[in-house]
């Protein structure tokens, strides 16, 4: 449940603190990297380890109340109202909301989006959020500022108000191309802020799976060795799962690995550790060169898509099947980007493979376009009907039984290898329930994320056909 932080009493005969509070602002222009990700949850894993901790979000898109459950309709004041009002006439305490012991969030809403355009040539417009923190800096331990990915006056009063940043960067190819002009862009709003803050590198969204993670990681601690933090948050699906039930890891799933690597973060973030600032003369003396040579990038970029491609196709680390609630999108609808995410995928790797053609290189995939599509597991729709695919490498038989035809189970075909299972149902427009015989045992499909409870307290899977 969340509280507005001013709907409680308040904290009689807390000891004071000697503590003064540090505050961290994570900064990236670039969307996708994970960052409102690593704000809720190094907030929340903080809290859990007993230091009060206030989340700051001066992002106009508003997403840090979306992933911890505020509802947006019950925002009545949020960071806006204090950043516009004149110094020392507003304070954060009131438009925070306590999300669990320990742990505050003052939220941001869409109209912090017109704030540079309301405080254009006042003076001291880039100090109010130090300001602000100022006041409330003896009740938390940390300050945690989710900034937005774009560098204008909210950035620069996050700059002003932190102690330290932190640079969460995707361990993708564009996110370390980038990454030294994020650097320096780091360096110039420093230099304006006129003070000195310790910068850090968090690599996110890691999957230790892939060649390119990787490839680009060992690339990131070779550039910018000192100031990658030794943490890294790998790619999870409890993490994502999490925030769609509006709850940090901590209270999501305490045990994944998501909430361990957060876990490290924080106590990296907590412990001592040697101020480090820029020196662009040292990191970007020269242009960064990848080491490959034309053949071997092209080799690796079939291998990339190749192993995306696998992860799709292989459905790795599923979540269990979620229950049916309010759902935005058709399950018809999910189903199609994917496919169509697949085909994309299998279509630049053709691409790639005849710019090898072209340039005397024979580079190797395997398999076709249709042949990857054909292995790719959970429901789809195909000009013959509703094809169900599931992977089972131990069953002996696995059948198939639903609203279409009365529950009774009918048979899917195994492949060669006896480990992939299919079916062709030519089903009318219409919502499904359904479950998998697996020798015997009735299960829900573990391929198919759409499922809702049936009167015997178990999950039956769900498809739509339009």
């Amino acid at each position: 449940m969340r509280v507005r932080q001013d709907a409680l009493p308040p904290r009689w005969g807390e000891v004071a603190r000697k503590q003064i509070m540090r505050t961290i602002a994570l900064i990236n222009q670039k969307g996708g990297v994970g960052k409102t990700t690593c704000a809720i949850n190094l907030a929340a894993c903080m809290a859990h380890m007993g230091q009060r901790t206030l989340l700051v979000d001066v992002d106009p898109q508003g997403h840090c109340a979306v992933g911890l459950a505020v509802p947006d309709n019950q925002i009545e004041k949020s960071i806006y109202d204090i950043l516009r009002a004149p110094a020392g006439t507003a304070t954060i305490r009131d438009v925070t909301w306590q999300i669990a012991t320990n742990f505050d969030l003052a939220p941001s809403m869409i109209t912090l989006a017109a704030l540079e355009t309301e405080l254009h040539g006042i003076p001291g417009r880039q100090d109010r959020l130090a300001d602000a923190l100022s006041r409330v800096s003896k009740d938390y331990d940390y300050c945690i500022i989710d900034c937005p990915p774009n560098v204008g006056l909210l950035t620069f009063n996050a700059m002003r108000a932190a102690d330290e940043v932190v640079i969460p960067v995707e361990t993708g190819y564009f996110s370390l191309h980038g990454l030294a002009k994020q650097l320096e862009l780091i360096e110039q709003l420093r230099k304006q802020c006129r003070q000195d803050v310790r910068v850090r590198i968090l690599a996110t969204l890691y999957d230790i799976r892939t060649k390119l993670a990787r490839e680009v990681l060992a690339e990131m601690r070779e550039q910018f060795g000192e100031l990658l933090m030794d943490t890294c948050i790998n790619f999870n699906t409890k993490l994502k799962e999490a925030a769609s039930f509006g709850q940090p890891i901590t209270e999501y799933d305490p045990a994944s690995k998501g909430f361990k690597d957060f876990q490290k973060l924080s106590s990296e973030l907590m412990g001592p550790a040697p101020r480090v600032t820029l020196d662009l003369s040292k990191y970007l003396s020269e242009p960064v060169a990848h080491p490959l040579t034309a053949e071997a990038a092209i080799e690796n970029a079939v291998e990339i898509v190749e192993e995306t491609l696998a992860e799709i196709q292989d459905g790795v680390e599923l979540p269990e099947p979620a229950v049916a609630g309010p759902i935005r999108r058709s399950n018809r609808a999910v189903q199609q980007d994917v496919r169509s995410a697949v085909e994309t995928l299998a279509r630049r790797a053709d691409e790639v493979k005849a710019a090898a053609a072209s340039h005397g290189m024979n580079v190797r995939r395997n398999g076709t376009t249709q042949q990857k599509l054909e292995e790719f597991y959970g429901v789809r729709q195909t000009p013959e009907g509703i094809l169900f695919v599931a992977h089972f490498p131990n069953a002996n038989s696995v059948g198939i039984a639903g609203d279409f035809n009365g529950w009774a189970p009918h048979m899917m075909q195994s492949d060669d290898a006896a480990d992939t299972y299919r079916a062709t149902l030519p089903l009318k427009p219409g919502r499904y329930r359904y479950r998998l015989v697996v020798d015997g045992r009735w299960q829900a499909d573990p391929h198919n994320m759409f499922s809702e409870p049936n009167p015997f307290g178990e999950l039956d899977s769900v498809v739509e056909v339009a």
